[in-house]
């Protein structure tokens, strides 16, 4: 059991399927994509502190604090993020 948690790079990957995520997003326009983009960077980042962090915890708590970007995210978005949250704590 370690007290790793997520590197730059592996935040960058996270950020960057948000990203997929808000492109394929429909019906939201530019303005809104920009304040969407804000709030998504504030809780990547804030994972970022967390000690021994599981994905049901990391899903959790985006699945709380980002209800709405969410509901606006194809389906498949948020098992592609659980799966990929998987492999960065596996390899931990």
């Amino acid at each position: 059991f370690c007290n790793m948690s997520f590197t730059p790079n592996d935040i960058e990957k996270i950020r960057l399927l948000f990203e997929d995520g808000l492109k394929r997003a429909k019906g939201v326009d530019r303005v809104e994509k920009i304040k969407i983009r804000a709030k998504i960077r504030r809780e990547i980042s804030s994972i970022s502190s967390l000690k021994n962090p599981t994905t049901d915890m990391v899903l959790g708590r985006w699945k709380y604090k980002l209800s709405e970007v969410f509901s606006l995210f194809p389906q498949q978005f948020g098992n592609d993020l659980k799966n990929h949250l998987q492999k960065i704590l596996k390899k931990k």
